[in-house]
């Protein structure tokens, strides 16, 4: 019986610790300007955020007070900041802009995107969702391969939003095939992730150590999963229309595109 008690309660103050480590709703960052924001990037302490409707990039402190602009950027999508440069895909032009101290210049990439929509940036390596052409474009060290082609099995794209590389595996927002793809450089595919989680429009992915999150955008939801894609939690509160998600040590935000706020999440150790 003694022996009993004792695993109960070690079970429920486990239960009570692994509840401690959930993502919980903390406050909406109320943006001062009338804006939609769609993606965002993390600058310092800054964030970045590009807003297509009104053709530009603001540049928010976490209270929401506008600290910079860039304008005149024909839609800019999921955005990506990686070593001090600003990456913008203007999805109007099929450009790949970079922001350095002040600086524009596109991106050195060779092969043409038609509509480009989000990107990542490791290094020597960049992939880009490649909308219209349903597939990434994977430039290492200059050379371009492609993975994924139009259509709607196994290891085929359709209108891929975004795009993160973690671990030499590249991690796909299938945006309208409702799902998130894996594959290696090579293009082989290796998981699929998310097809029994009702997505509608998984439109972005964000990383961290434990695992990763992925904007369920027409559902008003961000699932978060386990770096083997395991479903971890289902975030709704105070989230409207969310189409990106971005990690910072133990925070979370979250665009509410409609909204005109960002959400910010804790994850208390």
């Amino acid at each position: 019986m003694n022996r009993f008690i004792i695993l109960f309660f070690s079970l429920m103050l486990f239960s009570c610790k692994e509840e401690g480590r959930k993502w919980k709703f903390v406050k909406k960052i109320e943006l001062p300007q009338k804006a939609r924001p769609l993606a965002m990037a993390k600058n310092g302490k800054n964030l970045w955020f590009s807003d297509p409707d009104h053709f530009r990039l603001l540049k928010i402190d976490l209270s929401g007070k506008v600290l910079d602009s860039i304008v005149g950027i024909q839609r800019p999508m999921n955005i990506d900041f990686n070593k001090g440069k600003l990456y913008v895909p203007e999805f109007l032009t099929d450009t790949i802009w970079v922001f350095e101290n002040g600086k524009k210049s596109p991106l050195s990439l060779n092969a043409k995107p038609e509509a480009p929509a989000g990107l990542n940036v490791k290094g020597d390596t960049i992939a880009v969702a490649d909308f219209y052409n349903h597939r990434i474009i994977l430039q290492i060290g200059g050379q371009v391969s492609f993975i994924g082609k139009e259509g709607h099995d196994k290891g085929e794209l359709y209108y891929p939003i975004d795009v993160k590389v973690q671990d030499n595996k590249i991690y796909i927002a299938d945006a309208y095939n409702n799902r998130v793809q894996v594959f290696d450089f090579n293009g082989k595919i290796l998981n699929v992730i998310g097809e029994q989680d009702g997505f509608n429009v998984a439109s972005a992915i964000a990383f961290d150590k434990n695992g990763f999150a992925v904007t369920d955008q027409e559902n008003s939801r961000v699932l978060i999963y386990d770096l083997n894609g395991a479903l971890q939690q289902t975030l709704t509160a105070n989230i409207n229309y969310p189409t990106d998600v971005l990690f910072d040590g133990n925070m979370l935000y979250i665009t509410n595109f409609k909204e005109n706020t960002i959400v910010e999440y804790r994850k208390k150790s």
